[in-house]
């Protein structure tokens, strides 16, 4: 199910405020808040995000019509709140390499199916991504990767 987009600026708050807090681990296994400063504004912005590990590399996946990560295009210093911690990251992004972004995504889509619906992917029954919709996501969305500080 596919969360309507005007509800993200009560739930993101809301969940900055549970993953900084005790209770984050009922949402830390899946979700991290990333903080970061606005190239242009110097102003911190926090947001959360869906993610996977791969070794010590840490995945999010967004979508081009975002503008969050147009701020780490230049790889940046990041602060990632991962299971109640706060720890430094070196972020950036990968953006218009399709082919590259559609094995991520396949991977990221394997741990967290129900995020299909965010990319305009169809999963059929059996649980096959559809292939086209694949290349189309693929086309559309970006990688922000984040390795420690």
């Amino acid at each position: 199910m596919k969360i309507p987009e005007p509800l993200f600026k009560i739930i993101n708050p809301t969940l900055g405020l549970l993953l900084r807090s005790p209770a984050h681990f009922l949402m830390s296994g899946s979700v991290l808040l990333i903080t970061f400063t606005g190239v242009r504004s110097g102003r911190s912005y926090s947001t959360p995000l869906r993610y996977v590990r791969d070794g010590k590399t840490i995945r999010c996946f967004t979508s081009k019509e975002t503008r969050w990560w147009r701020n780490l295009r230049k790889e940046a210093r990041v602060w990632l709140t991962l299971q109640g911690v706060g720890v430094p990251y070196r972020a950036s992004v990968i953006v218009d390499e399709p082919d590259r972004i559609r094995q991520l995504l396949i991977d990221y889509l394997r741990q967290h199916p129900g995020d299909a619906a965010y990319h305009d992917v169809a999963v059929s029954k059996d649980g096959d991504l559809s292939e086209g919709d694949l290349d189309r996501a693929a086309r559309q969305a970006v990688v922000m990767e984040a390795r420690p500080a």
